[in-house]
């Protein structure tokens, strides 16, 4: 009877640590990297009431007669699958799509293996787990360095003082010319934006962050120093003071000769024609610059008229000719209606006009009489000042300690190296987690903070880059979930249930039993 109870007993106990261990998988099946445990019996040992013996000729075999005494935990494995992911907006959250784990040290320089990828970087720029234990790998420039557990620290190099500057390429009268604007000193005050105009005096002002520069067309430039000490005199004469950024320096990598490009005077021609005979009249601007550009000269025939004339309206000159008009009649007309306008000075010309029988100006007329005028512009230094237009000095710096929080973005690879992208340096190598691995992983000791410890039983770590010799690859911005299967938790639940039941009705009828014996005395 005490040998029921023993069994009974035994069986409520393995049953119990069975229920500890389903316990256990469903309050972690949503702890990141967790790993579910499976319980197994064993038979704890028997006695003998007969032991076997073998056959002969006159008497058979008889088997062995054995009576168990319960059972006793055999083994709690844990199931080392790969589990999914759930995806967050951290870059250094990581999952490991594979096998092997993430290493990490404490303050005592005890290492630790992990499936949880909760990282980030502290203020000494460490890379850390959620726990604060240091993540191990390859600090800095990993390019063919050996996987490794050492503690990585992200360093961003310093800046350096630098003026804010902008640079392009003039495109003038079929020529370049690289020009580059920068700021008188190191300093991020310099970092503004600037638009140049043209105006009829020197003069600046600041439009929020933007400086307004007007510099006087009439002047006539024949340096970059003219340049530069117009947007002086401009800032000088609008009360704007920009420390460590005006004057500003005016830099040509190739300076023309004011000779070799000089001003010209925008032209065209215009033919007119009867069919049978032609005609042609070419207008030129006397002053040279860009705004006669815009200019359009408008012909004619006036049938009634004695005179000729001309008049302007806005950028259009309009010319009204008489029957019996000459080239010079025209030119009279204009200059009369330009007056002291020098804009509106213009001549005309005709290599033929009056002199090869050309019919009565009405039928020549009968064409087109208009045309617009083209390819003024001013000489090159004052020309530049429209070229340049709207620009944004950049880069304006002074010398400081760089930090995770100046990288403008961080991404982590497969292989698990960590860049950054920074203003100044570009894309940066910040270091590289490394992966280990076991032959053995089932043979971890877990310690908690979904931690596993070596064993003699794992094997020692053999440490890969991520990827490589099987290891697993790294999932940016991903966690690994727990791989508890809960129909399966459930199921094994209610068999334990039902398990630990019957073993508690051994007890209670063994019980029964001995309570029958006990009242034979009576």
């Amino acid at each position: 009877m005490v040998r029921s109870l023993i069994s009974g007993v035994s069986g409520l106990k393995t049953h119990q640590q069975k229920m500890d261990v389903i316990g256990n998988n469903i309050a972690n099946v949503n702890t990141v990297g967790f790993k579910t445990s499976v319980t197994t019996f064993q038979e704890v040992y028997y006695q003998t009431k007969k032991n076997g013996s073998a056959g002969n000729n006159m008497q058979g075999g008889v088997n062995p007669s054995q009576v168990g005494y319960g059972t006793k935990l055999g083994a709690i494995g844990q199931v080392m699958g790969q589990s999914g992911f759930t995806y967050s907006d951290t870059v250094y959250d990581c999952a490991l799509s594979g096998e092997g784990f993430f290493q990490v040290m404490d303050q005592a320089g005890n290492i630790f293996y992990s499936r949880a990828g909760v990282f980030n970087v502290d203020n000494a720029g460490n890379l850390v787990d959620s726990n604060g234990n240091m993540v191990l790998g390859v600090s800095g420039d990993a390019t063919g360095v050996e996987p490794s557990s050492n503690r990585i620290t992200f360093a961003i190099p310093e800046v350096l003082d630098n003026q804010a500057s902008y640079s392009k390429v003039i495109n003038y009268l079929g020529g370049e010319y690289p020009l580059t604007i920068s700021a008188d000193t190191a300093t991020p005050d310099g970092n503004i934006s600037i638009g140049f105009i043209t105006g009829e005096s020197d003069f600046a002002y600041m439009s929020g962050t933007k400086l307004v520069v007007q510099l006087d067309e009439a002047n006539e430039y024949t340096s970059i120093n003219d340049l530069e000490d117009a947007v002086l005199r401009a800032c000088q004469n609008g009360g704007v003071e920009l420390e460590g950024v005006i004057p500003l320096n005016i830099e040509l990598d190739t300076v023309p000769p004011a000779a070799d490009i000089p001003a010209t005077t925008a032209t065209n021609t215009m033919t007119l024609t009867d069919g049978t005979n032609t005609a042609s009249l070419t207008f030129t601007t006397v002053n040279p610059g860009e705004y006669a550009n815009s200019y359009t000269v408008n012909l004619r025939y006036s049938e009634n008229a004695i005179e000729t004339t001309a008049k302007w309206t806005d950028n259009g000159l309009t010319i009204s000719v008489h029957p019996n008009a000459t080239v010079a009649d025209i030119q009279a007309a204009m200059d009369l209606a330009a007056g002291a306008n020098d804009k509106y000075q213009m001549t005309v010309t005709s290599a033929d006009w009056d002199t090869n029988g050309a019919p009565n100006i009405a039928t020549l007329l009968e064409t087109d009489g208009k045309v617009g005028l083209a390819g003024g512009s001013n000489n090159f230094f004052s020309d530049m000042v429209e070229l340049l237009g709207n620009i944004k000095l950049t880069d304006g710096r002074v010398q400081a300690e760089q930090t995770v929080n100046d990288l403008d973005s961080v991404y982590i690879n497969e292989d698990g190296t960590v860049y950054g992208v920074h203003a100044v340096h570009g894309i940066i190598m910040l270091g590289r987690i490394d992966i280990v691995t076991f032959d053995n992983p089932n043979g971890l000791e877990q310690i908690g903070s979904s931690y596993w410890r070596e064993t003699l039983a794992s094997g020692e770590p053999q440490i890969n880059i991520a990827g490589e010799n099987g290891s697993a690859s790294v999932v940016s911005g991903a966690l690994e979930m727990s791989n508890v299967d809960l129909s399966q938790e459930f199921s094994d639940m209610i068999i334990t249930q039902r398990g630990f039941q019957a073993n508690s009705r051994i007890i209670t009828t063994s019980d029964t039993m001995l309570e029958e014996i006990v009242n034979l005395k009576r």
